[in-house]
């Protein structure tokens, strides 16, 4: 049997031009599971990039392509797929695993676009350092598509994270520092660098190619837009509900479940508990520890004691209490469930 013309197909870097519109848009560089970058689409109306060709690196030790098959962020969410295809997070030293692409969509379901690498060891530094995009890992060959340059401010910053500052700002990607001001040109983490549940953050706006471009901040939002502060004042409260009270109708709806919504505003531990009005305890949830600040869901099935709970009132309570500060807090709330049809 004859065969037909065998094609040879060879991943091309983009030249930085082709990826215009994409930054750098959140940073976690203190985590306990694997470091990540989220990367974010600021196409116009239509535009698409493929990003499997790019590098996301901090220079340093040994980096590889984000991937081999397409991985195409677009410049506006679609409704069809089930994560913000604006958005990709690259995990950068996680060997192994495979991307989720064009080809397999969100396989995790964790309502994020993940792709894998296995870059230097390390990671990134959580003192001084410096997260490019890039078209390879060399930082002087013109191919520099987004940079960021941080530091724990400790008087110093690190000579060969400065010799890639001084890359970017050659290539227009970075803000000139005059010697001996390097640190004016950087955005500054805590003495301590970044606590497990801290990112950096890009601010809304256009690219500066300035520190004043982001912010730390407590909320982790990978794969979604940014969030630099919750209701409340910091410091004040630990959590927020979204409203006091909630309908559930799982004859109507098909829901056999309610969804409570928190926004955490410091790490903190969590239980939910489901009280009839006669202060009967139908619900007890697991005690959630260390629950991060950001989104988090908690979940009741509707039933008590074992058996499914029927049509009346019943009243929810949330209690959080603190991971690193010395506060606790609870919040009462109204739940109607109705099961007629």
């Amino acid at each position: 049997m004859a065969l037909g013309p065998i094609i040879l197909c060879a991943v091309i870097a983009l030249p930085s031009s082709a990826a215009a519109g994409l930054l750098i848009s959140e940073v976690a560089c203190g985590t306990s599971g694997g470091d990540w970058v989220e990367l974010f689409f600021d196409g116009g109306p239509g535009e698409t990039v493929n990003i499997a060709p790019l590098y996301v690196t901090m220079y340093f030790g040994t980096n590889e392509p984000l991937g081999t098959d397409p991985v195409t962020l677009h410049a506006a969410d679609l409704p069809e797929t089930p994560y913000d295809d604006r958005y990709a997070v690259i995990h950068l030293t996680a060997p192994g695993i495979p991307d989720e692409t064009d080809f397999t969509g969100d396989t995790n379901r964790n309502g994020v676009l993940d792709v894998y690498c296995s870059n230097y060891s390390g990671s990134l530094w959580n003192t001084d350092c410096v997260v490019a995009l890039d078209t390879d890992d060399d930082p002087a060959n013109g191919g520099m598509i987004d940079f960021i340059a941080y530091s724990v401010m400790d008087e110093s910053f690190n000579s060969t994270m400065e010799s890639y500052l001084r890359a970017a700002a050659a290539a227009g990607q970075w803000t000139v520092c005059d010697p001996g001001l390097v640190q004016q040109c950087l955005v500054p983490l805590p003495a301590e660098g970044l606590a497990a549940h801290q990112s950096i953050s890009r601010r809304t706006g256009p690219d500066r190619n300035l520190p004043e471009d982001f912010a730390t901040t407590p909320f982790q939002t990978p794969g979604r837009p940014n969030v630099f502060s919750g209701p409340g004042a910091k410091g004040t409260k630990l959590f927020s509900l979204p409203q006091p009270v909630f309908t559930v109708l799982p004859y109507r709806t098909g829901h056999s479940c309610l969804e409570v919504p928190l926004q955490i505003l410091e790490p903190c531990n969590v239980r939910f508990r489901v009280f009839s009005p006669d202060g009967l305890m139908i619900h007890e949830s697991p005690l959630h520890r260390a629950v991060a600040p950001g989104a988090f869901m908690l979940k009741w099935d509707l039933k008590g004691k074992g058996r499914r709970a029927s049509t009346g009132l019943y009243i929810g309570v949330v209690e959080c209490t603190g991971t690193s500060i010395r506060k606790s807090s609870s919040v009462k709330f109204s739940i109607i469930l109705n099961r007629y049809k």
